[in-house]
């Protein structure tokens, strides 16, 4: 209920801004105006109370805050003072009723026993009539018509006026699902949504709670532990108060057999399987997260969801094949091995890596963003078009871009030095993204005097870090200058270095 209050003129501005919006209105009954007047006291002469159906997209919980914002929107269009008296929420929700059916029924003779039938046929008759109704429950029979309703008469009724206003007189009716069975509680389809919902949910909950609680201290093993005992119970009595099942002692058993399947897919299982890993489990974590925010703002807006969902991977793949992108790292870790670009080159598949490596944070953080601002618009938490919802935003994912771009920015150091490390140590060198550096023994096949070299002198029986040939120059790392080693291709022969051997004269 809605009070308007300005006069005719405005009154009728604003009824006609609900026609336009296509909201239902009607006026209330003098009973109810006189008690709309009682409670909220206002002229007559200047106020008229109305009763008006907004639309409220999202979930029906804080609807009634979602309608306020709505009819603000409503006063600053109108430029009318139109005050939400009363709020009452109306369930939209709708009962599922059975699905059944049609088949025809022309081949039932086919599995009808005569009257005086022998007793050595019956087994035959047995086996045509089991073939006959898997026959109708697979659907090899069914016609192009569907029945929604009850188990009643009213069914019933509607098959035999299908076989008196058509050619056909064989039809009959076969169950699609199991709500048509008797003493069968018909649930409503968003009762039946939010149920799988919070059954689902809190069983991946407690599944991820026990993987955490596999590396946490005592303390966390009994809070995770703890936490996920709740959440199981929840599902449990979710289950309880809406039986997925023909009774409540079939809803639990399910429950439970959910539950068990989750532990064996979470837990570790020695001599059986691997449990899941904590970074497996984030990112499972992370996928549902996007995916459930992605299908709640495309419930809103469905534009909106393609740009959350499809436009930031193509801007990042887009701008990942740039020239000036695809190189930027390569370029960062050569300058950091002070290498040429030409001698770090690599195919375009792990330029491409590299470069979304660099703009994995900037679509991660997007997304996360655009996930978050989907959940928090389907549970009313944001106002509409809220300049600080929108300012916060941008803040996280300025935040977002700033702690996150440093890690991206920091691989090719931490690529390098690791190179450092392994050419003193004699470990395995780490690649980067194509650049697979390996331990070589260069031989020469000119003497020594005659040997091109920039960077160091050569020592044969020594192995080296190689990066291969280029511009006509084996590139090597030369771990007493930290710096590259450059001879020329044609007066070496390289060999890989022997199996765990230090030098390159095999002891």
């Amino acid at each position: 209920m809605v009070e308007i209050q300005g006069g005719p003129a405005k009154w009728e501005r604003v009824e006609q801004y609900f026609r336009e919006a296509a909201w239902p209105c009607r006026t209330p009954s003098p009973k109810e105006r006189r008690a709309a007047r009682r409670a909220f006291p206002s002229d007559s002469a200047n106020s008229r109370f109305l009763w008006v159906d907004v639309p409220v997209t999202g979930s029906p919980w804080r609807a009634d805050r979602e309608a306020s914002w709505q009819l603000a929107a409503v006063r600053r269009a109108t430029q009318a003072i139109v005050y939400d008296r009363m709020l009452l929420r109306e369930e939209s929700d709708r009962a599922i009723q059975p699905e059944w059916q049609a088949h025809s029924t022309e081949a039932q003779i086919w599995a009808t026993a005569p009257p005086h039938t022998p007793g050595w046929s019956k087994p035959i008759w047995w086996l045509r009539r089991a073939l006959y109704r898997s026959a109708v429950r697979t659907g090899l029979f069914d016609v192009g018509l569907r029945v929604h309703g009850g188990r009643s008469a009213a069914v019933l009724d509607l098959v035999r006026l299908v076989r008196g206003t058509t050619v056909r007189d064989d039809v009959d009716l076969r169950p699609l699902d199991g709500r048509g069975r008797p003493n069968t509680v018909q649930h409503g389809e968003d009762a039946l949504n939010r149920a799988l919902v919070f059954i689902l949910g809190p069983l991946f909950a407690a599944a991820f709670l026990l993987v955490l609680a596999r590396n946490a201290a005592p303390v966390g093993v009994a809070i995770c532990w703890s936490a996920a005992l709740f959440c199981i119970c929840v599902a449990g009595w979710t289950a309880l108060t809406l039986p997925l099942a023909r009774t409540r002692l079939g809803s639990v058993s399910a429950v439970l057999a959910m539950t068990a399947l989750a532990l064996v897919f979470t837990l570790d299982i020695p001599g059986v399987k691997s449990g899941v890993t904590t970074a497996q489990a984030v990112a499972m974590t992370g996928v549902v997260y996007y995916s459930a925010g992605l299908m709640m703002l495309g419930r809103r807006w469905k534009w909106q969801a393609l740009i959350a969902g499809v436009l930031p991977l193509i801007a990042t793949l887009a701008v990942a094949a740039l020239p000036l992108t695809s190189r930027f790292l390569h370029d960062m870790y050569a300058d950091e091995l002070s290498l040429a670009p030409a001698e770090t080159s690599v195919s375009g598949i792990w330029q491409l890596a590299a470069a979304v490596k660099l703009l994995w944070p900037s679509l991660g953080a997007v997304l996360f963003i655009a996930a978050g601002w989907g959940i928090m618009r389907y549970f009313h938490f944001i106002r509409p078009r809220s300049i600080t919802a929108g300012a916060t935003a941008a803040f996280g994912v300025v935040l977002a871009l700033a702690t996150t771009a440093s890690a991206a920015l920091d691989s090719p150091k931490a690529a390098a030095e690791g190179l450092k490390q392994a050419a003193v140590r004699g470990s395995e060198p780490p690649p980067y993204f194509g650049v697979s550096p390996e331990w070589t023994c260069v031989v020469p096949t000119v003497p020594s005097e005659k040997l091109t070299e920039k960077g160091g002198i050569l020592r044969a029986e020594k192995p080296y870090v190689s990066f291969g040939v280029a511009d006509g120059q084996v590139v090597l790392w030369n771990p007493e200058t930290a710096k590259p080693l450059h001879v020329a291709a044609s007066q070496v022969r390289l060999t890989p270095q022997p199996s765990r051997a230090r030098t390159c004269g095999g002891s």
